[in-house]
């Protein structure tokens, strides 16, 4: 696949990912936090990070699809369906990770293989897109 729709996929998988992550806090529980909670004097968790707001996830995907010269409609329609798609994947799989090999890879090669050795970088690469994107949009 040529680089640059390989990267305009990674970034629309990554931020439909964010989204749907940031949606759905049972889903990101799934996975353990390598940040440790930070406390208040009187030991509460502190507040979770702003959610995106739709008006907000919009803006940063056609910013995403001017920066790469892509028309913002085609990003949108490709949003919407890829976060259709990592929800049901998520949904099925109940592990995010898993969820990005089955969008890149195929569901029914997940169920039997797992993560195929060729699709881990695909899959590292989104996870470490998809932390960055939360650190400056959600502040997590």
């Amino acid at each position: 696949m040529p680089t640059l729709p390989r990267l305009a996929v990674a970034v629309v998988a990554s931020a439909t990912l964010t989204v749907l992550l940031a949606a759905q806090p049972a889903a990101a529980a799934l996975q353990p936090s390598t940040q440790p909670v930070l406390q208040t004097a009187v030991h509460r968790a502190a507040p979770a990070a702003a959610r995106l707001s739709p008006a907000q996830a919009r803006a940063i995907l056609i910013r995403a699809a001017r920066h790469h010269n892509l028309n913002p409609n085609f990003v949108l329609d490709n949003a919407e369906l890829g976060a259709a798609l990592l929800r049901s994947y998520l949904t099925q799989l109940r592990d995010p990770k898993l969820a990005l090999a089955a969008y890149y890879q195929g569901l029914t090669g997940v169920r039997r293989y797992g993560i195929y050795p060729s699709s881990r970088p695909y899959v590292d690469g989104i996870w470490r897109l998809r932390n960055r994107f939360q650190a400056t949009h959600l502040g997590a």
